[in-house]
């Protein structure tokens, strides 16, 4: 007996109401593709005038930074020229004072007494004072005890120029002391970080490497900082006057060579914060990045600090009461 074959294959109609379906189906997503598609080109234009709109804001910002870095500097540069101009009367009342023939009698132990009228020295030089007939040259500080005065302020490179054997330890110098500057190349780009002398920028190797580099050439190190590179106007011997509630207090002499002596008895050592370079019991001299200056270039220089009042008592030295 014959069975009935069910018959599984769809029907012309069915074939074409299908093949409808898919077709619409297309039709649709391809809708929603354009729809998305536009809807992503106009989201990237948006972000795109955002982000010029973005960066015209950081331009606008990095420039008024520097309009407000220039009006401190301003500032900053009136405030230093005083600090000059009181230097300067510092150094012409201490030639007022060599010139009085009591004072000049206490310091005679130290200075000798064939020096005669003592003048300010012009220009950029170690000496800010000295006699006619040069027998006496003389740096003069202001300071007050506890308190740091600027000794020296160099370019790395130039401190390199002058001790060519520091040259292998330049780069951490460089990193350490200066930062990276602006497009404009007059400002430092604070944004950027300084490279510390710490172990997670260099190996105890490498620090002790630099310390060792420096502990060798200490002495030229100081040289250079307490008499320059110029040798005809060096300084031999270093003036301070000690201020107590802005009164001139005494004056102080020492012989530059004795405080070097000093200095050379120590080791330099790295700072706790790993920023700065000590040498001497509670830091009486140290190498620091400038900073300052507004911002400009110029605040990535070196600078040699001096506690001047870290001398007394340690360095021979004659004074005179005021």
């Amino acid at each position: 007996m014959m069975k009935n074959k069910t018959n599984c294959n769809l029907s012309p109609m069915n074939k074409i109401t299908e093949s409808n379906t898919n077709t619409i189906q297309i039709k649709n997503y391809k809708k929603l593709y354009d729809k998305q598609k536009q809807r992503n080109e106009i989201l990237l234009f948006c972000l795109e005038k955002n982000k010029n709109k973005l960066h015209e804001l950081n331009l606008l910002l990095k420039t008024k930074e520097i309009e407000i870095e220039d009006y401190k500097g301003k500032i900053l540069s009136t405030k230093n020229s005083q600090t000059a101009k009181n230097g300067y009367k510092e150094e012409q009342l201490v030639c007022n004072d060599l010139n009085n023939e009591n004072i000049k009698n206490v310091f005679e132990p130290m200075l000798g007494g064939d020096y005669n009228e003592c003048s300010l020295v012009t220009g950029n030089y170690k000496s800010d004072i000295q006699s006619e007939n040069n027998k006496l040259r003389a740096q003069v500080k202001k300071y007050k005890r506890g308190q740091f005065q600027q000794l020296d302020r160099h370019w790395i490179s130039n401190i390199i120029e002058n001790i060519p054997e520091l040259i292998e330890v330049s780069d951490i110098l460089k990193d350490l002391f200066e930062y990276p500057l602006l497009s404009n190349g007059t400002h430092v780009d604070k944004s950027k970080k300084i490279k510390k002398l710490c172990n997670s920028n260099y190996s105890q190797h490498t620090l002790d490497n630099l310390l060792n580099l420096l502990n060798i050439n200490k002495k030229k190190i100081l040289e250079y900082a307490f008499y320059g590179s110029n040798l005809e106007i060096q300084p031999e011997y270093l003036f301070g006057v000690e201020y107590e509630n802005s009164k001139r207090n005494k004056i102080v002499v020492f012989k530059i060579e004795d405080i070097i002596k000093y200095l050379e008895t120590f080791n330099f050592k790295i700072s706790p914060k790993k920023t700065c370079i000590l040498l001497g019991n509670n830091s009486t001299l140290s190498l620091q990045r400038k900073g300052g200056d507004a911002g400009r270039k110029s605040s990535n220089q070196l600078q040699i600090k001096l506690i001047f009042s870290n001398l007394i008592n340690n360095v021979s030295m004659v004074e005179y009461k005021l």
